[in-house]
């Protein structure tokens, strides 16, 4: 069994010290102790903008013939500036690979690992968007419509089970810097997760997890990726939408055929 990983930087898990704590890996072990079988994933990192974006999914799906698409939906490329774009956008190509070197090295040295950032970090990340600014890289309209497209194409696959995952609220120190992404966040997600319904996915929601968990490690210093505990969270959530009640790979159930009809439903 093979899934398709549709995600970002965060799937990876790349700011992990250990890659295999990455959610993609802790389902892809527990459904092949489950269902006896191996299940093998593949990582598409996906930027929802632009004309190339939903091609890019249907090559992979013609290329990897997945049993199961999991989807990390995020609206981070409109309710998240960084001063990385605007100094790529307004000094070019060149300063903007110097200006992500010398960023890499400084949120290396100064992240924290409690998982919030360090007042070192925190006060540079506030010093920069006073003096450079910040831009997102997309708008809420474009990332819709490059996911509600891609959604769509995912639901003309036949016998393909399609789990959207709905992202936690970014971190708290981020939030500060990009006022009302989390009320955005949310709005998308609403409105993402209801054209998932209308095409029967099932949704894995990760946001009571990370809301119940303790204060410890959900996320890097940047405030969007995970660490190890908040892969651990989005991770179950998948695992309780694909073998939970009812559900296409429930224990006792027998998997869907390939011939069969797009078997998504929450």
């Amino acid at each position: 069994m093979k899934m398709l990983i549709i995600g970002s930087s965060d799937t990876r898990g790349a700011t992990l010290p250990d890659p295999s704590q990455a959610w993609p890996n802790l389902v892809a072990a527990e459904l092949t102790r489950v269902l006896g079988e191996p299940v093998d994933f593949v990582d598409l990192p996906l930027v929802p903008v632009g004309p190339r974006a939903v091609p890019r999914v249907e090559s992979a799906l013609d290329r990897e013939h997945p049993d199961i698409v999991v989807c990390s939906a995020g609206a981070y490329q409109f309710i998240v500036g960084t001063v990385g774009l605007r100094v790529r956008r307004r000094y070019g190509e060149r300063a903007y690979r110097w200006f992500r070197k010398l960023e890499t090295g400084f949120e290396r040295k100064t992240a924290s690992p409690s998982g919030g950032p360090a007042r070192t970090n925190h006060a540079a990340r506030w010093l920069a968007r006073r003096v450079i600014g910040a831009e997102a890289p997309s708008t809420k309209e474009e990332v819709t419509r490059v996911q509600t497209e891609m959604f769509h194409k995912l639901s003309q696959r036949e016998g393909l089970i399609v789990v959207l995952l709905t992202t936690p609220p970014i971190g708290e120190s981020l939030e500060k810097e990009n006022k009302g992404a989390n009320r955005l966040l949310t709005e998308h997600q609403e409105r993402m997760g209801a054209v998932a319904r209308s095409h029967h996915f099932l949704i894995a929601d990760c946001r009571p997890g990370f809301a119940a968990a303790a204060k410890v490690a959900l996320r890097h210093s940047d405030g969007v990726h995970k660490g190890a505990t908040g892969h651990r969270i989005q991770a179950d959530a998948i695992l309780s939408a694909l073998l939970g009640s009812p559900s296409p790979l429930a224990p006792g159930e027998p998997a869907p055929p390939a011939s069969a009809p797009g078997r998504t439903g929450a």
